[in-house]
């Protein structure tokens, strides 16, 4: 029997259109939809096997409330959903492989498919984002931390991108650099303040993007529930990049790689894919990726849906520039597949 997938998107500014694009990409399974209301309030949503978060959280990017958004959706998935696997994703994401591939990929038995770098094993990671694990953003310490961190990699222009996200590389050179790196590596000990990482919680570091088993989802949401771990995280810049990773590495027993390719950093986000990606695409073992343009009738949105999505699986009709199918002029009505809320919804 085919696992039960379930698919939660995080939503809040990409045009409506995007997202059904999306949802329709992913069928024939279901798509639990946090949508931030507060942000873009008309949102009917036309996918047949779309539902909403009940009670979404304010969110944006790097902000606490988008770690509190997603947690809040994990809750409900686990709560009020069976399913055998849960994929985050963004609106910015597409499958570029058939959705039979990844039902294959993920009936294979591992607890987990994510990203992680050790902070404490890795030089390159702790010193470019320690200072980020280690302390409060704004504070003092935080202050201190990251200009320690510029101290080390000074004169040093390399980089590593892997487990969807990049990492300063190259440094170290220098008395200051060695200094930077001894009181960098006194603050993950807890020597500049109490933190919560550390044997209960190792620290890692790597993409949100995550897919995982039930269960594993349901030790995530145990553990963002434990109260001090939440405090410290609460103040974090980007907090998600430690907490996911870190929490899926203690609950997991068997780990695959991250199911995402994620295009090159442009300073903090990913650039857009364009259709001159289409090689790295069609040769990556990935199953979805991003970060696409958000805009549905994009040319290498419609190629890889054609091309990538739909080649190889008779089933699937490919979704048209408006998140319809190709050969329909019009959406279907919406409807309410889960039970739960219907997915055509506007302002509260």
């Amino acid at each position: 029997m085919n696992p039960r997938i379930l698919f939660v998107v995080m939503s809040a500014v990409a045009p409506v259109a995007t997202v059904d694009q999306l949802a329709r990409a992913l069928q024939p399974h279901d798509v639990l939809v946090h949508h931030d209301f507060s942000q873009t309030p008309d949102f009917p949503l036309q996918s047949p096997n779309v539902a909403f978060v009940p009670e979404p959280r304010r969110t944006g990017w790097a902000t606490w409330g988008f770690v509190e958004g997603i947690f809040h959706a994990l809750r409900h998935a686990v709560e009020q959903r069976d399913f055998d696997y849960l994929q985050l994703l963004s609106p910015t994401c597409l499958p570029i492989k058939p959705m039979a591939q990844f039902e294959a990929h993920v009936a294979g038995g591992v607890d987990a498919h994510f990203g992680a770098i050790d902070l404490l094993a890795d030089r390159d990671c702790l010193m470019s984002v320690g200072y980020r694990a280690f302390s409060p953003e704004g504070g003092f310490r935080h202050r201190v931390l990251r200009r320690l961190s510029r101290e080390y990699f000074a004169g040093s222009a390399s980089r590593r991108d892997e487990v969807g996200v990049w990492i300063h590389a190259g440094g170290g050179a220098g008395w200051r650099a060695r200094l930077a790196w001894e009181a960098t590596r006194l603050a993950a000990a807890g020597a500049w303040g109490r933190h919560s990482f550390g044997a209960a919680l190792p620290p890692y570091y790597g993409s949100v993007w995550f897919g995982a088993r039930k269960e594993m989802v349901r030790r995530l949401v145990q553990g963002f529930d434990e109260p001090q771990l939440r405090a410290w995280a609460s103040g974090l810049r980007i907090a998600e990049e430690f907490l996911v990773p870190s929490l899926l590495m203690r609950a997991s027993r068997t780990r695959g790689p991250l199911n995402h390719y994620i295009s090159r950093y442009d300073q903090a986000h990913p650039r857009r894919l364009e259709e001159s990606d289409l090689p790295a695409l069609r040769a990556t073992p990935a199953f979805f990726a991003r970060k696409f343009p958000d805009d549905p009738a994009a040319p290498v949105r419609l190629r890889v849906l054609e091309e990538l999505v739909a080649k190889g699986s008779a089933s699937v009709v490919v979704p048209g520039p408006c998140g319809a199918p190709a050969d329909r002029a019009q959406p279907p009505q919406a409807v309410q597949p889960f039970g739960l809320q219907p997915a055509r919804r506007t302002a509260r």
